[in-house]
């Protein structure tokens, strides 16, 4: 009868449509549907924790406790290069042991920038610099936000990093030439390491008997921080060296040019390097200095991990833009990336496949790799944006989506829609022109 006759048309006109309507399913499914829109499976995502708006200001620098209890965040206004402009940065910090809130307990503001910042592993001890104009380092203890000792270095503040009881804290003050090494416990206690360039990244050791350090000018410094005197220094190649870490205990180094340089801290020649495509954009040690993460910068958008043993990359994954900054948990069982495509990807040691990916709100304003940390246990994890901090579980996960919303996903139905329309008017004709032929066929 009517799925009969259906069966037996051979009309040019309908197999046409019906080809049309196949041709913009497969084009529109491989070529019209972005990531964010598409007639396949996504890969699984996640929700954070929490974000916090920081309004039209800035993110520029985060940093997460070992332990995850607490989560510090600088912002600003994106004015550097206007003059008479303030840019009203602001340091905030977030108590997570009390509650998942998104709401900070205290905050700190400024005229200049912050540009990074760094805080002790139970989150007893901030230590946050100015970058942009301010010359000044400030310290604080997280139960108020009175800084707890102020230091002007009279040189923007590219760096600062901390110990894990926050007894010390180093300040990379870059047209200083210097470092400068805070005793937290005793105010008068100030050393201060040279070096050849603008000071750009310090990375000290857990309990900061060790310091690593690189300048403008491409060198990377070891320091035993008893000694103001490098213990070796060693010219990296590419211009210069935003990339750097160190393990828990000092003994490894890894930097940063236009290749990964692998350390022991008793020579001055790598271990190993390894050619990547472009230059680094962000290294990270894991603290017990067995595994490395790696994001490629400029042309390279390429995150790498690699074992300490081998100049072989464990495994490599690619992404839509460059990485602009990596984190690792302590054994480096949890590796995750920001890239400038806006997502940030959570990896397991034994696999490049994401775990999950997050779209976050934008870019971050930073230049260097301050944008992104982890706790010790990989549990946790804080990142930037452009406008919003978030905070994330590594556990959270959200199943792949059949079809994902996305601003190609209405013209995409839309074309399909139309298609259905006409070849449904075509059936009907064509049924009512043969009926209109034989009016018994359907008898």
């Amino acid at each position: 009868m009517l799925s009969n006759l259906i069966l037996k048309m051979n009309s040019k006109r309908l197999k046409v449509h019906f080809l049309l309507l196949l041709t913009f399913i497969l084009i529109g499914n491989t070529f019209c549907i972005s990531e964010s829109s598409a007639l396949v499976y996504s890969n699984p995502s996640t929700t954070p924790l929490w974000s916090y708006s920081t309004g039209n200001q800035y993110v520029s620098a985060v940093a997460i406790s070992s332990d995850g209890s607490h989560v510090t965040a600088t912002y600003q206004n994106n004015v550097a290069n206007i003059s008479l402009l303030p840019e009203n940065g602001k340091l905030c910090l977030f108590d997570n042991s009390i509650s998942m809130t998104k709401s900070p307990i205290w905050n700190y503001s400024i005229i200049n920038s912050f540009y990074s910042v760094a805080i002790s592993a139970n989150g007893s001890y901030i230590v946050v610099g100015g970058g942009y104009s301010e010359e000044t380092g400030y310290i604080f203890n997280n139960s108020n936000s009175i800084p707890h000792w102020i230091y002007y270095t009279g040189g923007w503040i590219y760096d600062v990093d901390i110990t894990d009881d926050g007894r010390l804290a180093a300040i990379a003050s870059g047209e200083r030439r210097k470092v400068f090494l805070l005793n937290n416990t005793e105010s008068s206690s100030i050393l201060e390491f040279p070096t050849t360039g603008l000071t750009l990244r310090v990375a000290l050791s857990s309990n900061g008997k060790y310091m690593a350090v690189t300048d403008n000018v491409g060198k990377l410094y070891f320091f035993d921080t008893s000694n103001i005197t490098p213990e070796w220094d060693f010219t990296l190649s590419g211009d210069m060296s935003t990339s750097l870490s160190i393990s828990a205990d000092g003994n490894y180094i890894a930097s940063g040019g236009d290749k990964v340089y692998i350390f022991r801290k008793n020579s001055s020649i790598p271990i190993w390097t390894y050619n990547t495509s472009d230059e680094v954009g962000s290294i990270k040690l894991s603290k017990d200095g067995n595994y490395i993460a790696v994001g490629g910068g400029y042309g390279d958008y390429n995150v790498y991990l690699f074992n300490r043993s081998s100049s072989t990359p464990e495994w490599n994954y690619t992404t839509k833009g460059e990485i602009a900054s990596v984190a690792i948990s302590y054994n480096g069982d949890y590796i995750v990336a920001q890239s400038y495509d806006y997502f940030l990807y959570l990896f397991n040691r034994n696999s490049s496949i994401p775990i999950w990916r997050y779209r976050l709100d934008g870019a971050f304003a930073s230049n260097n790799d301050y944008s992104l940390d982890i706790s010790t246990d990989g549990k946790y994890i804080v990142a930037g944006g452009r406008h919003y901090i978030y905070l994330f579980d590594r556990d959270i996960i959200n199943p792949p989506q059949l079809i994902i919303p996305g601003y190609n996903l209405f013209f995409m139905l839309s074309i399909i829609g139309i298609m259905l329309v006409i070849n449904v008017i075509t059936a009907f004709r064509y049924i009512k022109k043969k009926n209109a032929k034989n009016p018994f066929l359907l008898l």
